[in-house]
């Protein structure tokens, strides 16, 4: 980029940050500041969970932004109401990976001053959907929940640094496969770079090897994942990783999209999704 691009570049960057600023300064003005008190309304519902009320919480303000239909607040919800809602709050923020006792974008109108006193939570009703709901096996997370004995509400183990704990759940995955995987099954094993696909060839599938002897044969790194024998398009017998194997029939398509997801790999969703017609 030229020195006259760059400046034109930096001249239309300017421009944009001060019309910005020209718009906010229209944008309707705080009522609240920066370290005030509020409590929320008691109708006001959770927007992420519209059956749980956040009525009765207090909070300190952190962030404010304006915002044309109104001013946004984030908010530390003070000590006492953490320690007084309801135990399926916390746990809903683990599973969304929030952190809990902060909540964001309360707007103005859910809103008054706290006036101090006792802090009082509008409790909720019947919420047994989350805790006591049975396990779902059309949804993939629930169907990890039932490989590890999870109930709702609860995350299930996944691989990390523990050799011990990693060979004991890798054992559940197996002995999970071997109840519900039918062999021999006709697949591709997929190999990649980088996250690009670099070969595919076919392959049969004919048995899934015991973590317990990969481990005993301390193949370094690769311990930690399940392994498959089977042969490839010209007859040979190879080992190779399960996660690597794919396969477009049911029920092992969903079997093996569940172990790859438990892995973290996602990468069976974007090929999905540039595969789509």
């Amino acid at each position: 980029m030229s020195t006259k691009d760059q400046r034109r570049k930096l001249a239309a960057q300017k421009k944009h940050k001060k019309n910005q600023e020209i718009r906010v300064a229209n944008y309707p003005r705080p009522k609240y500041s920066k370290g005030s008190l509020v409590q929320v309304n008691d109708d006001v519902m959770d927007y992420d969970w519209d059956d749980l009320p956040l009525g009765g919480w207090v909070g300190k303000i952190t962030e404010i932004h304006r915002e044309k239909d109104g001013p946004k607040y984030n908010v530390d919800w003070s000590d006492e109401t953490v320690e007084k809602c309801h135990p399926v709050y916390e746990k809903l923020a683990k599973l969304e990976c929030w952190i809990f006792g902060k909540y964001t974008k309360l707007a103005e109108e859910d809103i008054h001053a706290f006036a101090g006193g006792e802090v009082i939570l509008v409790e909720p009703g019947d919420i047994s959907h989350y805790t006591d709901r049975p396990l779902n096996p059309d949804d993939r997370i629930d169907r990890l929940r039932m490989i590890f004995g999870i109930k709702p509400l609860e995350w299930f183990s996944m691989l990390g640094n523990d050799k011990e704990s990693n060979a004991q759940l890798l054992k559940r995955y197996y002995d999970h496969f071997l109840e519900h995987l039918v062999l021999p099954f006709e697949a591709t094993y997929v190999q990649r770079e980088r996250g690009r696909i670099v070969s595919k060839q076919a392959f049969v599938v004919k048995a899934l090897i015991n973590p317990d002897i990969i481990k005993a044969e301390d193949r370094g790194d690769d311990v930690d994942e399940l392994y498959c024998s089977g042969l490839d398009a010209t007859g040979n017998l190879l080992e190779v990783p399960l996660k690597k194997i794919v396969c477009e029939t049911m029920p092992h398509k969903q079997l093996l999209d569940d172990y790859r997801s438990w892995l973290g790999d996602l990468t069976f969703l974007f090929d999905a999704f540039w595969n789509r017609e």
